[in-house]
Parts: structure tokens; sequence; C-alpha cells
């Protein structure tokens, strides 16, 4: 009987130790933006600014389906996208949110195990240097490069979207 299964015989089943559980998998991305920090900040939030820049056809062969989202600590976003005639749904709560320092949620994409995101808005001048902090869980760890990869195009669309 494997651990995360529990026996219906008493004394049978032994679940492993709280500290045995994996430590997540730490990714970061930055990128400096000529833009205000409370602008780029602000497109983090409303959801019709989401659509242009972390989704759709400016990021990949996508589309938009509804972008829902309650701007408090304790609120929860979910957006639905098309992609490849299949949907998917992101989904998280906001944890922080420190207009234009920090921002940090957690994300969860379908039925994938749920993470974190933390996101810095550090203002240089008329720039903004912007760390995105991901922590996914281990068991995504041969996904790595693409999660990373996926954050740093939407990071790019974002800038592109603010230099316009």
């Amino acid at each position: 009987m494997s651990h995360d299964q529990l026996s219906m015989f008493e004394g049978e089943a032994e679940l492993p130790p709280k500290s045995a559980k994996t430590k997540p998998l730490n990714l970061s991305i930055s990128r400096t933006i000529a833009a205000p920090a409370e602008k780029i900040f602000d497109r983090w939030l409303i959801p019709v600014f989401v659509g242009n820049w972390m989704f759709g056809p400016n990021v990949g062969n996508e589309k938009v389906l509804d972008l829902q989202n309650e701007v408090r600590p304790g609120g929860t976003f979910s957006y639905k996208i098309q992609r490849g005639g299949k949907e998917f749904i992101y989904s998280g709560e906001y944890q922080l949110i420190d207009r234009p320092k920090r921002l940090k949620f957690s994300w969860q994409e379908n039925n994938t195990p749920p993470g974190n995101i933390s996101v810095s808005f550090e203002q240089i001048e008329d720039k903004t240097k912007l760390k995105v902090s991901l922590q996914v869980d281990r068991s995504l760890a041969e996904h790595a490069e693409v999660i990373k990869q996926q954050w740093t195009d939407r990071c790019k669309a974002l800038s592109s979207e603010l230099s316009k």
C-alpha cells in the first residue's frame, strides 16, 4: 500500500512525516521596462490589460474567453483561455498587493499542482525593473524551461504593450 492511500484496517497505513514534503522549484525572470512602476503594476491587475499581454494573440496562438479578477488580498482571479482548440483555466488568489512595489499570488493552470508568483517593481528613474519569482511544484521540474519561457514571453509582450 502506498503512503498516500489510507488502509481500512487500523494500524496498517503509515503516513509519511510532514518533513518529507518536497521543496518547490524556484524560477525567476527579470526585465527592465521603460514605464513607471504604477503603470506596469496596474497591467497585472486590470483584466482588459491582462488579456493584452499575458494571454491572447499578442503572446501566442490564443483566444481570451473570460477574465475575472477580484483585486484585494484574499481576492481571486480566473482567466479562461482557448489554445489549440482546448480551454485552459488559470486561477489563483492574491496574497499581497503593495502598489506599486510588490504583488504576490497563487497560480494554477487547469489541474496542475498550484504554485506561487511574486513580482517586484523597482522604479529606476523613468524605467522599472520587474522581477518575477515563480515557485512551482517539484513535479513540474521537467517543464521548468517551458514555464520560464512562457513568463519571459509574457514579460516581453508587457514591455511591448507599454512602449506603444
